[in-house]
């Protein structure tokens, strides 16, 4: 089965993306178009440039790929990625997204405009990073004529740009909306900004034939690297047993 894929925002839990995807390729579905915000722009730029989903987690493993964030002295971003480190050259060897196997996509916000840009042609590496580029942790990141930061503030779940293929659109989704039962004044305005932040994946997620997530996913940290290999397990696990249940009941 051919399939468009999104993949939404949520940093290191961006392992469970790489085992949704590893998964689905072992059951025989192929990817022809891909969708990304935030580190969902990373890996879709990854897989579309030939990166398998394990060689990309031994690259977001490695000590080379953690040595590419430095603190930036406040210069508009507590931390800056050096753009030009061997690592990325290696992640993305294909310097434009319009020579890239499949029709990609990358979701970011614009600052100055304060609207959603989508890039499928431009330069790989620094769009893939503008489009990680949370605020205030990373500095925004000029491009062109934008001034661009993280899509996920606007569009965390970027299904919109598949629309325009035939393909049923699969979503995976690392901001799973639970209950909560917390009262206290700071759980509840942490909560206020979450579902602020996830607005736009509730409303997307209708578009999907097929919606992945998991009520574990918030049990892993979003910055940290120690639990990739469980989270990884996690996705494939979770993409395993849905993409089964999908591509059974399409056969019927």
């Amino acid at each position: 089965m051919k399939v468009s894929l999104a993949l939404s925002g949520g940093a290191a839990r961006g392992a469970f993306h790489l085992g949704a995807i590893e998964a689905m390729q072992k059951l025989g579905i192929s990817i022809e178009a891909i969708s990304g915000t935030s580190i969902g722009s990373v890996i879709a730029v990854g897989f579309a440039c030939g990166l398998s989903p394990r060689s990309m987690l031994d690259i977001f493993k490695s000590k080379e790929f953690q040595k590419l964030i430095s603190f930036n002295y406040f210069q508009r971003g507590l931390l800056r990625i050096n753009e030009n480190a061997p690592i990325l050259k290696a992640f993305a060897p294909i310097e434009n997204l319009e020579d890239l196997s499949i029709p990609t996509f990358l979701t970011c916000t614009d600052l100055l405009s304060g609207e959603i840009v989508r890039f499928n042609r431009g330069k790989t590496i620094p769009l893939a990073i503008a489009s990680s580029a949370l605020i205030p942790l990373f500095r925004p990141i000029h491009y062109e004529n934008y001034l661009l930061i993280d899509g996920g503030f606007m569009d965390n779940l970027p299904i919109s740009p598949l629309e325009d293929f035939s393909y049923p659109i699969v979503s995976i989704d690392l901001h799973p909306l639970l209950p909560s039962s917390e009262r206290n004044f700071f759980t509840l305005y942490k909560r206020s900004l979450f579902l602020s932040f996830i607005a736009s994946s509730q409303a997307q997620k209708a578009k999907s034939a097929l919606y992945m997530t998991s009520s574990k996913l918030p049990s892993f940290g979003l910055f940290g690297f120690s639990e990739m290999d469980e989270c990884f397990k996690l996705g494939y696990d979770t993409a395993h047993e849905k993409a089964l249940t999908f591509l059974s009941q399409k056969m019927i």
